[in-house]
């Protein structure tokens, strides 16, 4: 028997926190996709910062955003109310080279 249109039989609808089916599948998927390849993503990573750093930072806050949720924007404001720029964030030139113990390059 179908269900008429605004009645699901379900008026709780889903319980608070069950995963969808299909989500808890291609979590597992994209889980074990990355098993054991952590050392090869940290490489693609720190290719892609030093090749296209505004990438990287959308990158990396994606994929923050999917572990420790969205980070909130505020605006700053001085002590007169006017707003203050934001902050701009350089990241640092990678090392090309090691030092040694005794400052020397390898």
């Amino acid at each position: 028997m179908a269900a008429k249109p605004g009645n699901n039989y379900n008026p709780n609808g889903r319980p608070k926190g069950a995963v969808n089916e299909t989500t808890r599948r291609v979590k597992e998927i994209f889980a074990n996709l990355l098993e054991g390849r952590e050392e090869e993503l940290h490489r693609a990573l720190d290719q892609l910062r030093d090749s296209n750093p505004r990438a990287y930072l959308e990158l990396y806050v994606k994929i923050s955003e999917r572990f420790v949720g969205p980070v909130t924007r505020q605006v700053l404001e001085d002590t007169e109310g006017n707003s203050v720029a934001p902050i701009q964030i350089v990241l640092p030139p990678k090392p090309d080279n090691k030092i040694q113990s005794n400052g020397e390059g390898v």
